[in-house]
């Protein structure tokens, strides 16, 4: 049994070619995860424009909804406000922590969506970040980047997620950004 937190409030974002790669490194790295028995990542999502160039996402279901949730939410500063979620005041706590991160690196989360290339974020702890960033560059990441969440706005917005799905604000079926 693990005694490693797992709170998974960090982020890594992989880039990829195209939305089909994405996903397939999204079914693949929870295949690895599953093979790590120290590691239990919180969620995924890919994140890509449509052909009429609307933002999509498509979190995993394989991991807790609620996570899923939360990860829309912590993306919507890094993809530029691109994701948009239905309860806007929520979304302004996830908007706190852009102020660690590189605004380039951002912009380029955000700029390689709007070309046609496809992000994979995913939840994880912060000793998580390095194997799971050699993990998506050996899945075919262009570019990788972690993102430390403070745990503050972690919490806060995972609350803000818990009171909205009690509220039926959002559900498994209707996810922030869908």
């Amino acid at each position: 049994m693990s005694t490693k937190p797992n709170k998974n409030n960090m982020l890594v974002v992989g880039v990829f070619e195209d939305v089909a790669k994405a996903k397939q490194a999204q079914k693949e790295i929870e295949v690895w995860d599953e093979t790590q028995s120290d590691i239990k990542l919180g969620g995924s999502t890919v994140i890509y424009k449509d052909e009429k160039g609307k933002i999509k996402d498509e979190r995993s279901s394989k991991f807790d909804w609620k996570k899923g949730a939360l990860i829309g939410l912590l993306l919507v500063p890094l993809t530029g406000g691109l994701l948009l979620p239905v309860y806007g005041a929520v979304a302004g706590l996830a908007v706190t922590w852009l102020k660690g991160i590189k605004r380039e690196d951002a912009d380029q989360v955000a700029s390689a969506i709007k070309q046609g290339n496809a992000a994979l974020a995913v939840l994880c702890d912060e000793y998580e970040i390095k194997p799971v960033s050699e993990e998506l560059k050996r899945l075919g990441s262009k570019n990788v980047v972690g993102y430390a969440v403070p745990e503050s706005t972690s919490a806060q917005v995972e609350h803000a997620v818990n009171e909205a799905a009690s509220k039926g604000e959002i559900t498994p079926e209707r996810q922030v950004s869908q």
